[in-house]
């Protein structure tokens, strides 16, 4: 995480926050891809990376303003996606041990992820700058800022939303 974080800090100066994803382990206390671990790094260029700008209404956001000057897109959201996810499918750029997703993600003020589910998964969240505000269905809410890690482990299944609240960065 410390690589992603050190290289995202030229990219944005908004609710920006990397997000890793893995399949947890659902009957032992042993990860459940532990023994395909692997040591190898590859480094892999921004340039290279696929970079998605999904529909709002998606997520359950209103529609992108024509002009807002506080955002630095013009789409909400801005994600990297360092694996093969969502819409992206490259077969090169996939199958990375236990690890599902990396994602960059950049959040426009006053945008988030509607509520939405994830199970059998450790999510950890690193805020590269600005805030982003978490809610889930154990009761959890809490606003995370610029070097805040989260851990949240979905188990058997947890709902969670994550908006920059912000109206302005």
């Amino acid at each position: 995480m410390i690589n992603i974080a050190s290289a995202l800090k030229a990219f944005a100066s908004f609710s920006l926050f990397a997000k890793v994803t893995g399949i947890s382990s659902s009957s032992s206390s042993e990860p459940m891809c532990a023994h395909k671990a692997s040591h190898r790094i590859v480094k892999v260029p921004s340039s290279k990376l696929f970079v998605s700008e999904p529909n709002p209404s998606w997520f359950g956001n209103e529609g992108n303003p024509g002009y807002n000057p506080s955002w630095t897109e013009t789409n909400w959201l801005k994600s990297r996606f360092h694996f093969s996810f969502a819409e992206y499918n490259n077969r090169r750029n996939s199958n990375f041990g236990c690890i599902r997703v990396v994602n960059d993600d950049l959040v426009q003020p006053s945008r988030g992820f509607g509520t939405h589910p994830h199970a059998n998964q450790e999510i950890v969240t690193y805020i590269v700058e600005g805030e982003l505000t978490h809610q889930d269905s154990m009761g959890t809410k809490e606003t995370l800022g610029r070097g805040s890690v989260q851990f949240m482990t979905a188990g058997t299944g947890v709902r969670h939303s994550e908006h920059n609240l912000s109206e302005d960065k």
